[in-house]
């Protein structure tokens, strides 16, 4: 998380991906479309309702070893966390056949408090605190040892995010109570990043890793993950 102040809360994850090109792993869904019925930027938001309302003991983005990766996941299309800090992260995760995986590569987020200054809690502000105010570079995602190319067409910019809104859990990972924040909620909220929606993969073993750095000064990831599928 790169700050918190009185009026909002910016937050930074960075997750890894693989693939070779995007001929080559046609699992990878097209940023322009609808994968699994929605678009890429409503998928987004529901990433981070999903990573900001997991309890602290328990958030997939505070997860050493993959041992909360199923926490709260719903449907046939799971999420992957990144972490909160720039030491390398392993994880294990097993996901059921037919599952789509959606995470970022990079990202940032920004959501008001309910009782600032309506002057902040605009579209227009909100959108403008959550873009990344540095350039991302050095984007390195792999997918079973091979590099997906062409990252940066990738990006939801929050200019194009839809507005949602955040509720966070008592316990959540922030140490945040309805004193900090009022009701837990980040209402409205913006998001802007990198993300991959992945369509199932084969049963058996994949890796997806990457080395990211950006967005936020001083930032980057070094995550991989063993993703067991199940057969059938």
């Amino acid at each position: 998380m790169k700050t918190i102040t009185r009026g909002a809360i910016a937050i930074l994850v960075y997750v890894g991906l693989a693939g070779a090109s995007l001929a080559d792993v046609p699992n990878i869904a097209p940023v322009n479309k609808s994968p699994g019925g929605q678009t890429y930027g409503h998928w987004a938001a529901e990433w981070w309702q999903w990573a900001l309302g997991v309890p602290g003991d328990r958030n997939p983005m505070f997860d050493a070893d993959g041992t909360y990766c199923a926490e709260r996941q719903l449907g046939d299309v799971w999420f992957l966390a990144g972490s909160f800090g720039t030491d390398p992260v392993e994880r294990s995760c097993t996901v059921p056949a037919g599952t789509s995986l959606f995470f970022p590569l990079i990202n940032s987020a920004y959501g008001a408090f309910l009782n600032d200054p309506p002057e902040t809690r605009t579209d227009e502000a909100v959108r403008a605190f959550a873009a990344c105010p540095d350039a991302v570079s050095n984007l390195s995602p792999v997918v079973d040892g091979f590099a997906v190319p062409r990252l940066h067409q990738f990006l939801v910019s929050a200019a194009d995010s839809p507005l949602f809104n955040v509720q966070l859990a008592p316990g959540n990972p922030f140490g945040f109570d309805e004193s900090i924040v009022p009701e837990l909620v980040f209402s409205p909220t913006a998001q802007e990043g990198y993300y991959v929606f992945l369509k199932p993969l084969s049963a058996g073993l994949h890796t997806i890793e990457v080395y990211a750095e950006g967005c936020f000064p001083g930032f980057s990831q070094n995550l991989t993950f063993s993703i067991t599928v199940t057969s059938d």
